[in-house]
């Protein structure tokens, strides 16, 4: 499995400061599961509002904070989805197949809205199915509603039946968000279309970046 070369120094801080409440299963070790390379030069000289302060599948905080000075590919999307979030979730490892090397340069975040169901656990099982690099980040609603927001999608969760309350489905947007190492959105790559023309839209954008640092380690 890739891994990311080190660890949050913040985590504990971020924790308190989120009061998320969610916990990862307990027999997974401390040291399972992806690390966050930060960039600490980066960050301090493009200071932001923070969009999401959210936990990972193995439990950890992650913000965006965090991922200062890497490419994002960030999703919507929840785990009972029947079909648009898998096959999105397709597209992304393809994505990240077709890149090659490149890859390491991204950071591929599979958020959820449906925090209800979708576990931390939950999550790092569903994005392992479809590819190990892509991170699932859930938390307490009102810590997802802000990502919402920042990131301008929407969500609107169904009809829920009193017989079948675990049953409902979301209804949410299904572009994918490509996000610069400053945390901007650059563009948006809409639902049907391929690997290969993402890929080939983000090798143009990496040509123009050549000194963005690789995000994942091997």
């Amino acid at each position: 499995m890739p891994f990311f070369r080190r660890s949050l120094p913040a985590l504990a801080l971020c924790l308190a400061i989120a009061g998320l409440a969610m916990i990862a299963d307990s027999n997974v070790p401390a040291t399972a599961g992806p690390r966050i390379v930060t960039d600490d030069s980066s960050a301090a000289a493009k200071p932001r509002r923070r969009t999401f302060v959210l936990q990972d599948g193995w439990g950890r905080t992650i913000s965006d904070d965090d991922l200062i000075g890497h490419y994002l590919i960030v999703y919507f999307g929840y785990t009972f989805c029947p079909d648009v979030c898998p096959t999105s979730l397709l597209t992304m490892s393809g994505v990240l197949d077709r890149l090659g090397k490149d890859a390491n340069r991204i950071v591929p975040l599979f958020i959820s809205v449906d925090p209800r169901r979708d576990t931390p656990k939950k999550l790092r099982e569903y994005t392992a199915m479809f590819d190990e690099r892509i991170i699932g980040l859930t938390g307490e609603k009102a810590l997802i509603d802000a990502a919402v927001e920042a990131y301008n999608v929407r969500y609107e969760i169904g009809e829920i039946d009193p017989d079948d309350p675990e049953g409902y489905t979301i209804d949410h947007s299904s572009s994918m968000a490509f996000v610069g190492p400053d945390g901007r959105v650059l563009t948006r790559f809409g639902h049907g279309l391929t690997a290969e023309e993402i890929a080939t839209r983000i090798k143009a954008q990496f040509a123009k970046d050549p000194e963005t640092p690789e995000g994942v380690g091997q």
